[in-house]
């Protein structure tokens, strides 16, 4: 219930009003950082890719002039001729071939800086010749396997790059260097063929890309055929050890193919700057939004709800609710004004509801205060020892018991009887009816439970005046009137029934029409019907309505030329006299 209470609270209603403004705003942000982040990441890719395959063409490049130095000088004459038909070259008889065949290699490879050693294998007797090293006797060379895949290329390039993975391990090949090798004469049908090989170092082709690295982070990987040639950085971090932080871009030229790592944190430092100064500002954005939303309630809800509270609480009968307040402006002037309002509502409530009051108080005596007590008793007590005097019983058992009921009636300082009192009462009036009249009876059923409890003075005998002389009385064969009580639902009914001449139809309907318009809130009788028509009944019911409130009733029940029941509904627990 709460929950849902705030959630139809104004303070809560502007809050998301400003987030509703804020979040075209934030979208917008959002996907203009991703827009710009996914078009940076494929320019950064482009402008990679391309490097990437310049440096390729470059790493081909030296691989193309490779076959042409390999090629150029295995069709050298002046060198094929010297290894053709011989079983040693190492033999003191082709020593002196042998020093022009090192001098004529190292000549061509002088003209390219980045070959290191050239050989030439006799595949034979697995004896040659360097550049470096003179003579070299090599016995297992047919074993090795770039001599094996040198041999099956049928005069073709190889490139061979020393691993322990591939062909096993080699006893003079060295893992710095890259080996281009060639079969020195193609067009030759030796079985026994021999092989000339470069030999390039690998810090030329780390030449070639390492103008690629550009921070301590990046890791340059270079790769021939799948196998690893060598790397700029290996021992660079990368978005620590997860692969979705670290940007990879791999490209591949014939056999050659070359991978680029970077960190994306460190690739995208001043756009990730950027990205977290937007998203401060958007933080920024909906913080201020819920503190304007908050200032909004305090300048504009907060005195709607002091207004409320005090509206509510005027309704709910407190007249003396005012609104304490130090504001100048708007509100202040509406506060100012319910204050006023309260004050004069207040006053024009209290001053109608007492008119009312002492108006409807002073009409309800009105039938007292027309009797002068002291005149009234003195009277029948004079009339009553003048009849008794003359030995007439009739006269003076009326005037006694008139004079017993004048007496309970006009007497001072009680306003409530019980039941068994009111209708003790009442017996003093029904017995001088019944000794005027002399032709009905009365018939009490009191249940016990119903006998202490008080009711207003006053209340039955109307009712009963109407049951004689409207009912009773006007029925030449007698009748009988009954009076009973008892609980029902928490209050006290009271019926007065006569088997009388009844009420016909037509006025039956004016009586219940007359007898609804008397409300708790329209306790006063009518002025629109004549004064004395139905005045008993009316006064009863307008009594029952103004001191015990709406759940009290009088109801008439009357069938013509049957009888009349008038039953009365009084509330138990009420104050009964106010």
């Amino acid at each position: 219930m709460k929950l849902l209470n705030r959630l139809h609270s104004i303070q809560f209603k502007l809050t998301l009003t400003f987030l509703l403004i804020l979040l075209p705003l934030v979208s917008v942000s959002v996907f203009a950082n991703n827009y710009s982040q996914s078009i940076l990441d494929d320019q950064i890719g482009d402008r990679t890719r391309g490097a990437l395959l310049t440096t390729l063409e470059y790493v081909d490049q030296l691989t193309k002039n490779m076959d042409q130095q390999t090629l150029l000088i295995a069709l050298n004459s002046s060198i094929v001729d010297i290894w053709n038909n011989i079983d040693n070259p190492l033999s003191p008889d082709h020593l002196y071939g042998l020093h022009t065949v090192q001098q004529q290699l190292s000549a061509l490879t002088n003209v390219n800086g980045s070959i290191k050693e050239a050989f030439i294998i006799h595949g034979e007797s697995g004896n040659g010749v360097s550049t470096t090293s003179g003579g070299v006797r090599w016995p297992d060379v047919k074993q090795e396997f770039w001599f094996k895949q040198t041999v099956n290329s049928n005069g073709g390039l190889v490139v061979h790059v020393p691993t322990d993975k591939v062909g096993g391990p080699s006893a003079y090949l060295n893992s710095d260097m890259i080996y281009y090798s060639r079969l020195l004469d193609v067009q030759s049908n030796s079985k026994e063929p021999n092989v000339l090989v470069l030999a390039v170092d690998k810090s030329s082709f780390r030449k070639i890309i390492q103008h690629l690295q550009t921070s301590d982070n990046m890791n340059i990987r270079l790769s021939y055929n799948n196998g690893f040639v060598l790397e700029t950085n290996p021992g660079a971090m990368h978005g620590n050890g997860n692969e979705a932080d670290v940007m990879s871009i791999k490209e591949e030229s014939n056999f050659w193919s070359i991978e680029l790592e970077q960190p994306r944190s460190e690739l995208f430092r001043l756009t990730h700057r950027l990205q977290l100064f937007t998203y401060l500002i958007i933080v920024i954005s909906i913080i201020m939004a819920v503190w304007i939303a908050w200032l909004v309630y305090v300048e504009i809800s907060k005195p709607l709800q002091k207004l409320l509270a005090a509206f509510k609480h005027f309704s709910g009968g407190s007249l003396n609710t005012q609104i304490v307040h130090r504001r100048k402006d708007k509100f202040g002037a509406v506060m100012n004004g319910f204050n006023r309002m309260a004050e004069a509502q207040r006053l024009l409530i209290e001053e109608d509801y007492e008119k009312e009051l002492r108006l409807a108080k002073s009409e309800f005596s009105l039938l007292q205060s027309q009797i002068n007590p002291h005149f009234l008793y003195n009277t029948l007590d004079s009339i009553y020892s003048v009849a008794f005097k003359n030995k007439i019983h009739e006269i003076s058992e009326m005037v006694i018991n008139l004079a017993r009921f004048f007496r309970v009636s006009l007497g001072k300082g009680r306003e409530t009887f019980t039941l068994e009192e009111t209708v003790q009462h009442l017996m003093y009036y029904i017995r001088v009816q019944q000794i005027r009249t002399d032709h009905f009876t009365v018939q009490i059923t009191l249940e016990e439970l119903t006998k202490p409890i008080e009711i207003l003075k006053l209340l039955l005998q109307p009712v009963v005046e109407n049951a004689i002389i409207h009912g009773l009385e006007r029925n030449s064969y007698g009748g009988e009137l009954r009076i009973s009580s008892n609980l029902a639902g928490g209050s006290l009914l009271i019926q007065v029934e006569d088997t009388g001449m009844g009420i016909p139809p037509e006025k039956m309907n004016h009586l219940r029409n007359e007898l609804s318009a008397i409300t708790s809130h329209s306790y006063r009788i009518s002025k629109s019907s004549p004064p004395d028509m139905y005045f008993g009944l009316k006064n009863v019911k307008s009594r029952l309505k103004l001191y015990y409130g709406e759940q009290a009733d009088l109801q008439v029940h009357s069938v013509e030329n049957e009888g009349t029941r008038v039953t009365i509904t009084i509330p138990i627990g009420k104050d009964e006299a106010r």
